[in-house]
């Protein structure tokens, strides 16, 4: 398997890759995280709760 992996890619790319995919993947989490946190009321999150308009 690994003479498969290494006639695809040399071995420094391959851990590039592996470094760029972990990257992206806690990026991803991190962005989902933050989207988790965002208010999901009617008003969106503009102004303050106490001062809402009717």
């Amino acid at each position: 398997m690994a003479d498969v992996a290494t006639r695809i890619a040399d071995p420094d790319d391959l851990r590039f890759l592996v470094m760029l995919a972990a990257v992206l993947i806690v990026g991803v989490l991190a962005v989902a995280a933050g989207v988790q946190m965002l208010p999901r009321d009617g008003d969106a999150g503009f102004g303050f709760r106490w001062a809402r308009r009717p």
